[in-house]
Order: structure tokens, then C-alpha cells, then sequence
């Protein structure tokens, strides 16, 4: 039953539910205003809910704080015997001495939460904070440079780079005493964890916010994203982020299938001004609501915003398509702009802990181009892979079509993982650039680190990783590479290595070797920017050179079509032998067009733009065929395809959903909202997490499924030889005693995937978690206290050999 207000709100207000809740103190925003109109369907037919509900009373959460430290030291690895305490549920430490094989000590913490952690090599420092947590109250926390966090059960992420910015729930048992544990390995400066209460169901975390600059005049949409915390241990479904009216905003609502369970997400809000933003320097006051029949109360927040004027470099947010989240990029526009000329795009990638604003900061203003600069997600992000790569690929898009740039005039470059990530997308979207620069940039991990390549299924899955192995897509392109001799932190030999491998294919490569200079570095030869990013030379070479977006002749290979299926006309829908590269080759001939192909099963080419450039004609590995004014399939329509192709992180390259079983393993349910945090931590990302009783058709037509324990009936229907139960998970004829199984499949017209173990093995699945650069798996994989157990991928039609 909810509160006397909630009910006293309910029998006053019937009639007005979406129009005021104003009248009467407590039920509006501060008892002197009306919340926005909500058009969110009719009150929930339980009497004792109030649709709107109530908002509730503004408070700022209080500092929690543990009675006493207990720390200890142990062995990295799978036979941690803490941590294998920590997931039977057997953990409990209340005094010095000897517990679970390792010696616990009694420490002090400092006001920021700091009891001195020092981690050795190959060790794991593990503190556990005994909290009294007063009744009728939630806690979260601030868990900087620990790498997890561990409360009754469930797991939630550390910020393992210490911005302070994170929070994160911490489930309790409020009205007793409670132990968190923190968890990290060699720290990257000093862990700490603060603790915090709140009588709130929800908590929005303003020091995490994606912002976006308002710029003088425009009057376009943009989007504000807000890390939003569900301090409950269930999912608040039918959630609605709202922004509310006001003298310079309209009003909107966005809606979403949940706010996970104890989970924090970047919840995506749309701003839209009623007229151009007011002159330069105005603040501006956005405020937000969330708001979901599962919730007490609906919660609010304000985000302000200052305006930015003509000329000045910004930021400017969009969607993503990868999750629905609001992610932004940096904006260095054309010097002396003017709305009739066409202007050069250049794509600029920064390194690693660099924002992307600070990024578009090191540039000067050209008066041909506009300089956009992406974030990877997050200043560390994933390294310009996996989604870091898409990040890329989406800023260039949403960039390139806000301004309406020349489309020949595309460039790409970038410092440090930047330079990285210019050399991995420029040779894998050779179609989308006419140059690359990368400065002070590495090719692979392979080379940079040392660590060994990838064999077996991971060779396929991970081959996009491997730059050195497709740098013959940049065969027509230019390249000029800069790196300062005396540079500590990415060795020249990376660059020299690259350049020499380049030219094998290409004569157009340009190299400046900064005498002396280290990593980053500037001279006079710049001015108002970082020479080391923003070097005349390389923009003279962007300005001669020119793209051909739907060239004729070419030579391109991908990896797989999930990392990238379209080069010019042609789109590789499918290749025959998933353990190697799809190469298309074209060339002109009398009458049109030659392609020939290497283990493609099946391609579209695009037949308008053939057409346009005068085609009617082209033959595919010798069969000739004409050319329509739109799509020409070639090969199979069937099976895999770009979108829905695998491996299993492709299930992730779409708005995705978390769904596990009501009644299932509550370990599943804890997975849910681990998964959701680290994607908003690491990701600044946004998930959906429901219970299989909240799926909807409607969830399943906008979001692919992720079923965490939940069988699948696409497994049946496919035929798949997947089972898990009291034995383990099989795959075929072999049992894998407490392994988790990760795999992916089709579901309709869009891809799923499921994660699941054994009955008693479901806390195994937090032993991996996807959101990373270098977890690229096969289709499928069984992991287990030991590693990898078996790894595959299944054919192009889906069909199980």
C-alpha cells in the first residue's frame, strides 16, 4: 500500500491525473507548479496507485557510514577462495584472524574512503565494510579504482579509472547490518569507495551526464543523457524519461521498457528548443522526470546548460543506433563560415582518457572543413574496437549529415589510441576516407603489447583486431603518418612497421618524424593547435586528395561481415567459410563492371548507383548480369546477413534487452543489472532488463533479446544440439560440468543471444562480461573455472554442422 499523500493525491486529483497535480502540497514540483502533461495511458487499475505518481520530496542523500574495515590479500585467479565465499553466499567477516585461507585485518578509512589498498603482482586486495543501513533507506556508492563491488549477492562494477564521477547501487537489507566487499587488482591510483543513503527509489547521477552545448540560433533536437539509478532490486517497467516545459523548452517524453534492477543506466532525454537558443552565455535550466507504474514516486533532476555563440567549438549530442543512448561529439566548425560552400568532413579520434571535446579543443578552425571529434563511448572506451569502431562510424554519419559535407572530401586521423583507432577503421572502412594520419599511433595489440594472436574460432572473431592484415583495402588511398622519435609511450617502430607494410600497396604515404619529440608535443609551426594532431602538412595532403564513394575499381576485404559489409556499390551479404577473410575485387571492362569474389556466398550490389555512373552491365565471378534501378541480389537470400550476421557481440550492436525468468536463479536477475552498469560505466550506455513476464511483443519488435537463463524456443526451431541442466551445459555430444554457455542466433528478423549455466552454477556467468575491446567471442563459446571449453561458428544459413 503506498502512503496516506499517495492515496490523499489519488482521491483529489482523478480527473486531473494528466493535466495538474499541482493543487494540492507535495503532489507538484515544490507545491508552487504543475509537472508537464504525461499521455502514458490510463492509472493502473490497482486502486492504491497513483498514475502520475507523486513526485517526490527533493533530498539529498546522506553519507554512509561503515562501522568497521576488514582487509585482506590473496592470489589472483579462479580458485580465489574469497571470492568463491562471496558467490555460495558464505561470506561474513566480523573479526581479525584467519577466514577462508587468508588473513583479514581490522583497517581505518580516510573521509574519501581510502584504507590504503596495495595490491602486489598477482595479487587481489579485497576490503569489506560492515554497514549498519537505517531502515527505509537504499545505499549506493562511489567505488573508484576497485574493480567490483560486492553486496548480498550482487555484483555491480568498480570505475576501475578513478574518475569519481560513478555510482553505482549497492543492494542491502535496510533496518541491519550489512558487508559490502570491494575488489581490485594492481589499482590505478588509490581505491576508494564512499557509501551513501537515500529513502529514494531512484537516484540520478549528475556528475555522469552526457551534455550537449545549445548553439546560438538552432532550433533542432538534441539529447541529454543522465545516469539514472535503480536503487531497487527490480526492474521499474514502463519507464518514462520526461523533460519538462519551460520558457525555452518544450516539452517531451521518451519511453523505455525498464529501468533494470539495481542498475544504473544512461537514460536518454529529448530536448528540443521553441525557438533558436538565446544569445551566448545564457544558462539553461532543462528539467527531467522519470517516472514508471513500478515506482512509489516519480523522481526529478535539473541539467543546466550554457549557450554556445558562432565560431566556438562544441558539443553536439544524437541517438545512438547502437542502444537508443545519447552520445555526443566535439564540433570545430569552418573559420568565416558560409551556408554556400561545401565544406571537407575530418574525423578526429582521441587517445586514451582524453574526452572527445578535448579532442576538438587541440584543433585550430580550418576554413574548408569542419573537424569533428568522437568519444569511443568514454575517454578510455574500448580502444577504437568493437563498439569504440561504431562509435566512429556512427559521429562520421550523424556529422556528415548535419552539415551536409562534400562527401569526396572525407579524412580520418587521430593520436595515440586515436592513432590506433585510425589506422584499425581507416583499413577496415576504406570506403568512408580519402586519407588517413595517424600520429603516434599502434597497429595492433598483438604488436604494441606483445600478447599472442588468437587461434582457433577467436582468429575469426577477433581477425578485425589484426590491422596489419588488411592494410591492402588502402590501396587507392592516401596516408600520412606522424610520430615523435623519442616517444615512451607508443615506440616509433609501430608506425615504421605499418608505414613499411603500407607501401607494399601504395606509394601514397606521407611520414613526418618529429626530432626528439615525445607523445605529445606541439611546436611554432602550429598555430592554435597541438602539432602533433593539428600539422599543416597533414591537412595540405587531406586537401589534395579526393574519394570516390562509389569507385569502380577497387580491392576490398572484410573480416566479417558484421564489422563492415559495404564497400562502394557492393555489399557482402555473407561469406561460404567462416574461418577466413571475403575479398571482392572490381574492375572496368568494355561494358561495364567486373567483380570477382573470394569466399562470398552471397552480395547485393547497389544497381542506382551503377546506373548512375553509367553500368548496365556487370558479371559476378563470370555470370553476366544486368543492372536494375535498385537492389541486385547475387547468391542466397537466406541465413546470416549484415545486422543479424554474429558473432555474439553483434547481438550487442543493437538496442538490446536483458530478459531472465521471474521465478529463475536470482543470480540471473543480479547478472541483469551487473550487465547494464558496466555498460553504462564503461560504455556510457543505456540497456533495458526485464522479467520474462514484462516481454512484450512490442519490446521484442524494437530491441534484440538477450535471455540470461531463459531457454530460448529459436534454439528448438533451429535445431541447435545446446542444452544446459544438472549436468552442465552440452554442446553436441560433449557435457561441460559447470560451464556458462554465450551464444547467438537469429529471433525473427533480428539477432539474439543467450547466456546460461548449469542449476548451482548460475554465479559462474559474472566471471566474464562482454563490454570490452577484447572480448570479440565466436558464435558460440562454453567457458569455465579453467577457460575457454569449447568455441564455434555456425554456418551461413544457421543451419548446425
Amino acid at each position: 500500500m503506498r502512503s496516506t499523500l499517495a492515496l490523499r493525491c489519488l482521491a483529489s486529483t482523478t480527473a486531473l491525473l494528466l493535466t495538474s497535480m499541482a493543487a494540492l502540497p507535495g503532489c507538484g514540483t515544490d507545491g508552487q507548479g504543475a509537472p508537464p502533461p504525461v499521455d502514458a495511458g490510463p492509472p493502473p487499475p490497482d486502486l492504491f496507485k497513483v498514475w502520475p505518481p507523486p513526485l517526490a520530496p527533493a533530498a539529498m542523500p546522506e553519507p554512509l557510514l561503515p562501522a568497521t574495515w576488514f582487509t585482506t590479500e590473496v592470489s589472483s585467479g579462479f580458485s580465489d577462495p574469497v571470492i568463491t565465499a562471496i558467490e555460495s553466499g558464505k561470506f561474513a567477516v566480523t573479526q581479525e584472524g584467519m577466514l577462508f585461507g587468508t588473513d583479514w585485518w581490522e583497517a581505518s578509512a580516510d573521509e574519501n574512503g581510502s584504507v590504503g589498498a596495495s595490491a602486489g603482482q598477482g595479487r587481489m586486495f579485497y576490503a569489506a565494510a560492515l554497514v549498519d543501513v537505517p531502515a527505509g533507506k537504499h545505499v549506493f556508492a562511489r567505488v573508484d579504482a576497485y574493480s567490483a563491488a560486492f553486496a548480498n549477492g550482487a555484483e555491480q562494477p568498480g570505475d576501475v579509472y578513478a574518475s569519481g564521477a560513478m555510482r553505482v547501487p549497492l543492494i542491502s537489507t535496510a533496518g541491519e547490518r550489512n558487508t559490502f566487499v570491494f575488489r581490485v587488482t594492481q589499482p590505478r591510483g588509490d581505491p576508494q569507495a564512499q557509501l551513501f543513503a537515500t529513502s529514494d527509489e531512484v537516484y540520478f547521477n549528475l556528475r555522469d551526464v552526457t551534455a550537449f552545448d545549445p548553439l546560438v540560433g538552432a532550433t533542432d533536437e538534441q539529447w541529454l543523457g543522465v545516469a539514472v539509478l535503480n536503487l531497487t532490486d527490480a526492474a521499474a517497467d514502463g519507464l518514462i524519461a520526461a523533460v519538462e516545459e519551460s520558457d525555452l523548452v518544450q516539452a517531451s517524453q521518451v519511453s523505455y521498457p525498464a529501468l533494470p534492477p539495481g542498475a544504473v543506466t544512461k537514460v536518454a532525454f529529448r530536448v528540443t528548443p521553441k525557438a533558436g537558443w538565446p544569445a551566448e552565455g545564457t544558462k539553461v535550466t532543462v528539467g527531467l522526470r522519470v517516472l514508471s507504474p513500478a515506482l512509489a514516486l516519480q523522481y526529478r533532476a535539473e541539467v543546466t546548460l550554457t549557450t554556445v555563440g558562432p565560431g566556438k567549438t562544441y558539443r553536439r549530442s544524437f541517438r545512438s543506433g547502437v542502444d537508443r543512448s545519447a552520445q555526443y561529439y566535439g564540433v570545430v566548425p569552418p573559420s568565416n563560415f558560409d551556408s554556400k560552400k561545401s565544406y571537407a568532413m575530418v574525423l578526429t579520434l582521441h587517445g586514451a582518457g582524453v574526452e572527445g571535446i578535448g579532442q576538438a579543443q587541440a584543433y585550430a578552425p580550418k576554413d574548408y572543413a569542419y573537424v569533428v571529434a568522437a568519444t569511443n563511448r568514454r575517454p578510455f572506451g574500448f580502444d577504437w574496437e568493437e563498439w569504440g569502431r561504431s562509435d566512429a562510424i556512427e559521429v562520421l554519419e550523424s556529422a556528415q549529415a548535419r552539415f551536409q559535407t562534400d562527401p569526396t572530401q572525407a579524412y580520418l586521423t587521430g593520436h595515440s589510441m586515436g592513432g590506433h583507432g585510425t589506422w584499425n577503421v581507416g583499413v577496415l572502412f576504406p570506403g568512408r576516407f580519402a586519407l588517413i594520419g595517424p600520429s603516434a599511433g599502434w597497429g595492433s595489440f598483438y604488436s604494441y603489447t606483445g600478447q599472442p594472436m588468437p587461434t582457433g574460432a577467436f582468429a575469426r572473431s577477433q581477425a578485425s583486431s589484426d590491422t596489419s592484415a588488411y592494410l591492402r583495402n588502402l590501396a587507392r588511398r592516401g596516408a600520412y603518418v606522424i610520430h615523435g622519435t623519442a616517444d615512451d609511450n607508443v615506440p616509433i617502430r609501430e608506425a615504421r612497421a605499418l608505414v613499411a607494410a603500407l607501401k607494399q600497396y601504395t606509394p601514397d604515404v606521407q611520414v613526418h618524424e618529429e626530432p626528439g619529440a615525445g607523445h605529445w608535443w606541439s611546436s611554432k609551426v602550429t598555430l592554435g593547435g597541438a602539432s602533433c594532431v593539428d600539422w599543416p602538412d597533414l591537412f595540405a595532403d587531406m586537401q589534395a586528395h579526393r574519394l570516390d564513394p562509389t569507385e569502380l575499381e577497387f580491392d576490398f576485404t572484410t573480416p566479417l561481415p558484421s564489422v563492415n559489409a559495404q564497400h562502394s556499390f557492393v555489399t557482402v551479404r555473407s561469406q561460404q567459410d567462416f574461418t577466413a577473410d571475403a575479398r571482392v575485387v572490381s574492375a572496368r571492362t568494355l561494358d561495364g563492371v567486373a567483380l570477382t569474389t573470394t569466399n562470398v556466398r552471397s552480395l547485393v550490389l547497389d544497381g542506382k548507383a551503377l546506373r548512375a555512373r553509367g553500368v548496365s552491365k556487370v558479371t559476378v565471378d563470370g555470370a553476366p548480369l544486368d543492372v536494375p534501378d535498385g537492389a541486385l541480389p547475387v547468391g542466397p537470400e537466406d541465413g546470416k546477413r549484415p545486422g543479424a550476421y554474429g558473432p555474439f557481440n553483434d547481438a550487442l550492436r543493437r538496442p538490446f534487452c536483458f530478459v531472465y525468468a521471474d521465478d529463475g536463479a536470482a543470480a540471473y536477475r543480479r547478472y541483469a543489472g551487473y550487465l547494464t552498469s558496466v555498460w553504462a560505466i564503461i560504455g556510457n550506455g543505456q540497456a533495458c532488463a526485464l522479467p520474462l513476464s514484462k516481454l512484450t511483443d512490442g519490446v521484442r519488435a524494437d530491441y534484440q533479446i538477450i535471455y540470461l537463463g531463459v531457454r530460448p524456443a529459436a534454439l528448438d526451431t533451429l535445431g541447435w544440439p545446446m542444452s544446459w541442466g544438472e549436468g552442465g551445459v552440452t554442446v553436441g555430444a560433449q557435457a561441460y560440468p559447470g560451464g556458462v554457455l554465450y551464444a547467438a542466433f537469429p529471433e525473427g528478423d533480428k539477432l539474439a543471444a543467450v547466456i546460461a549455466a548449469g542449476p548451482g552454477n548460475e554465479q559462474y556467468v559474472f566471471h566474464y562480461q562482454p563490454f570490452h575491446s577484447g572480448f570479440a567471442v565466436p558464435d558460440y563459446m562454453v567457458y569455465g573455472a579453467a577457460g575457454v571449453k569449447t568455441s564455434g561458428f555456425v554456418a551461413a544459413d544457421w543451419k548446425w554442422r
